[in-house]
Formats: C-alpha cells, structure tokens, sequence
C-alpha cells in the first residue's frame, strides 16, 4: 500500500511567492504568472481534487495559495 502525504508552502515560501507575483506585475506579466511560477519551481502544484486549503475553508473566497500541495510517497 502506498501512503501520500503533502505538504503546504510555508509562511516565508508564501511570502516569497507574493513578493514573486509583485515583481511579475512591474515586470509586464501579471500577478497569478509570477505567483505561479515561484511555487511551481519549488515542486508545489496546483490539485483540484483536493478540498479547499484556505484557512477559513475559502469562507471569504479562495487565497491564491489554495490547493498548491506538494505530494510525497512515503
């Protein structure tokens, strides 16, 4: 049997991630494209068949960090 676990980005990788997106926009390139692509190169990936990640459960509307896991096999 095979057991996955996964993993969230961290507080500082979020913030890098932000700050990545921010340099996209002044870059020419939007927000989401530099958001996307800091996460993406670290090995995060964006699962849309897993629920919500947010930490109020997308209450009021979904973070962009929403669902970007990185996944094990352990």
């Amino acid at each position: 049997m095979v057991n996955f676990i996964s993993q969230q980005p961290s507080h500082d990788e979020l913030r890098e991630a932000f700050q990545a997106g921010f340099d996209s926009i002044d870059d020419g390139d939007g927000f989401y494209f530099g958001f996307r692509s800091f996460l993406e190169e670290r090995g995060f990936e964006r699962r849309y068949d897993i629920p919500c990640t947010c930490t109020d459960n997308g209450d009021r509307g979904h973070q962009p960090e929403c669902r970007y896991v990185k996944t094990y096999n352990r």
